[in-house]
């Protein structure tokens, strides 16, 4: 299925804002019947590091749970950055897409996908996704309207199993904050758990 133009609209305006060199590919589920596309480019500040994007998870429900108790579709783009501390990011990124398209699965910030980095790499430490706003492209990815929808962005940041116990036990916001203090590099697979 050829994308619409809505999401070739999308690609070229997130390559326009997070990178150089951009290309989009497709990738299938196990069973190849679902495809999701993933635009990868070079990062104009290190060209050493990758920024991937879905392109076309927005057209999939997002529901989320509203303070009322209501639901809401908030349609979705997910950003992942990553050096070569991997070969498999657009990978990762994909196999998240395919739990939201195909598993109903739902995101928002302080979200987090359990085990899906170890699913391409054993007995790695930051095995767990956690979802957070993408600050460093905020002026430009903030949200995107198009002529048949309203997207969001989120980043995926790669966290241990201690990080994802803190999160759970301190929230969120709190984890957030121990990771801007610590600096922590988003794109490398083999940093240090801060815990």
């Amino acid at each position: 299925m050829s994308p619409s133009q809505d999401n070739i609209q999308l690609a070229h305006a997130v390559a326009t804002a997070v990178g150089i060199d951009p290309q989009v590919y497709a990738y299938h589920d196990d069973d190849k019947t679902n495809t999701l596309h993933i635009l990868n480019c070079k990062d104009p500040l290190d060209v050493n590091n990758y920024i991937y994007c879905t392109i076309g998870l927005s057209d999939f429900p997002n529901n989320i749970e509203m303070s009322d108790g209501s639901e809401k579709n908030i349609p979705v783009e997910l950003l992942l950055s990553g050096n070569n501390s991997s070969n498999k990011w657009a990978n990762i990124l994909s196999t998240v897409g395919f739990h939201i398209t195909k598993n109903q699965w739902n995101c928002q910030p302080g979200t987090v996908f359990k085990n899906m980095v170890n699913i391409y790499h054993q007995n790695i430490a930051l095995k767990h996704l956690l979802f957070v706003e993408p600050l460093m492209w905020q002026e430009k990815l903030d949200s995107m309207k198009l002529s048949g929808k309203k997207v969001y962005f989120l980043l995926l940041v790669p966290i241990s199993d201690a990080e994802c116990n803190y999160r759970e036990k301190h929230g969120f916001d709190a984890l957030e904050q121990l990771f801007m203090k610590h600096e922590i590099d988003i794109t490398n697979l083999n940093r240090a758990s801060v815990l």
